[in-house]
């Protein structure tokens, strides 16, 4: 029974592996990218909408929009799949990190109105 053990360590740690792997793959895919950027993109409008007018916060919001309109333009093209995978993963965690930023400023917003509703 003892030689079990690691036989189940190793099956496991292979498998642990296998799904990092799968995971960081879906991460630099060109249609997760592309879901992602329009998720962050939807973000930018809504942040738009709820942000006070102040003209550095809405000029970021926009940079943002802008910057994710034309990565989802470019990942939509068949030459986007033959860029680098770090580069693709570097761009991934922008988006991300766009994201966290954008909710966290649309957290920040004061509320429309002093009335529950």
């Amino acid at each position: 029974m003892a030689q079990g053990k690691p036989v189940v360590a190793w099956v496991r740690r292979k498998w642990r592996a296998y799904c990092a792997v799968r995971k960081s793959a879906a991460e630099v895919n060109p249609g997760g990218l592309l879901r992602l950027a329009e998720e962050v993109r939807t973000l930018a409008e809504a942040a738009r909408r709820v942000c006070p007018p102040e003209r550095r916060l809405q000029s970021r919001i926009r940079g943002i929009f802008d910057e994710t309109h034309r990565l989802a333009g470019l990942a939509a093209q068949p030459e986007f799949r033959h860029l680098a995978p770090d580069q693709r993963q570097l761009l991934h965690r922008g988006l991300v990190n766009s994201r966290e930023q954008l909710l966290r400023v649309m957290g920040q917003a004061q509320a429309p109105t002093r009335l529950l509703q």
